[in-house]
């Protein structure tokens, strides 16, 4: 563990470690905030080339700005560590709070994470990592997707893969298997899981071990999704569908293509529910008479209003008997 203050940042408690590095809260005393520091591995030893790199893609992480982005401030390099300053986050992951069982939730909560997608690929930067312990949501239930640039800095670490779990190779795309070239939709591909996921709290592809995991990636159909959400509109089974292609040329060819189906999945869902949705409490607005809900008033005309209407009513009546007895027997 590093000292209790580092630079002008005091320790406070140890969040997270993986292959990356560790990650400890810690109180920035100059902006009087809670920042996260992610102490890179002290056994790696960075040359200048190494160091180099690391700043040339702190510099594009920095501008990387969006709100369901985690931030990163800035990058650290001294004698002894080497340290990211990234915007500390509360709240719960996103695998803590799976199933998602409202649609509703769940369009909104797709719709932030192919925004952030979008931004990111804009700039060049994919992110090849994504799992649901790596998207924080809020008590307000915003998303902020953590993991941005780590698949360089493994590079940049020169850390190999470790044997992971079934969980870990089925958000992996078929080309990441495969270990060629990959572009935007690999992530496309691991969106498509993550969604699957968070609906059903199941896994698309059904394996007990890696090794059998990565076979059905890359060989087997997606366990249809309906099986455990028979609940879900056709539109959102078919944007989950074709992001879980096999071929990248079959998914969507960008984040931005999913983007606009969820925008317009949303549209389309918020019209429904705005039909079927009664009023409720007193909105000032008058309520269509199919779905008027009785809300402790009395409702109706005032009985000075209907007198004359009434009266008018019975003569019209009593006229109209007359003239058909006058009609029958002239």
């Amino acid at each position: 563990m590093p000292e209790k203050t580092v630079s002008h940042y005091i320790i406070l408690d140890k969040l997270g470690e993986g292959p990356t590095g560790t990650v400890y809260r810690a109180r920035d005393t100059k902006r009087e905030r809670d920042v996260a520091l992610k102490f890179l591995p002290t056994r790696v030893q960075l040359t200048e080339s190494d160091k180099q790199r690391l700043r040339a893609d702190a510099t594009q992480a920095s501008l990387l700005l969006h709100p369901n982005i985690r931030a990163f401030y800035s990058l650290k390099i001294e004698k002894h560590e080497c340290f990211a300053v990234l915007e500390y986050l509360e709240g719960k992951t996103l695998k803590e709070l799976m199933p998602i069982e409202s649609q509703q939730v769940a369009i909104n909560y797709a719709i932030y994470l192919c925004s952030a997608f979008q931004e990111a690929h804009s700039r060049g930067i994919l992110h090849l990592n994504l799992r649901p312990e790596g998207v924080i949501v809020s008590a307000k239930r915003r998303l902020k997707i953590i993991g941005f640039g780590e698949a360089r800095l493994k590079d940049v670490l020169k850390l190999t893969r470790t044997t992971g779990t079934p969980e870990d190779a089925a958000y992996l795309s078929p080309e990441q298997i495969e270990g060629v070239a990959l572009d935007a939709r690999s992530d496309v591909f691991s969106l498509g899981v993550l969604l699957y996921h968070m609906l059903s709290g199941q896994l698309p592809f059904k394996a007990d071990h890696e090794a059998g995991m990565f076979y059905a990636v890359q060989n087997q159909k997606a366990v249809p999704i309906r099986q455990y959400r028979p609940d879900l509109s056709p539109g959102f089974v078919s944007i989950i569908e074709k992001a879980l292609e096999k071929k990248p040329e079959d998914r969507y060819q960008s984040v931005e293509e999913m983007l606009n189906e969820f925008r317009h999945l949303k549209r389309a869902s918020f019209s429904i529910s705005k039909v079927f949705t009664r009023p409720v409490g007193d909105t000032g607005r008058v309520a269509t008479q199919p779905f008027r809900k009785f809300q402790g008033k009395k409702e109706g005309m005032p009985l000075g209003k209907m007198l004359p209407l009434l009266i008018g009513a019975l003569l019209l009546i009593m006229l109209a008997i007359i003239a058909i007895r006058a009609f029958i027997n002239p």
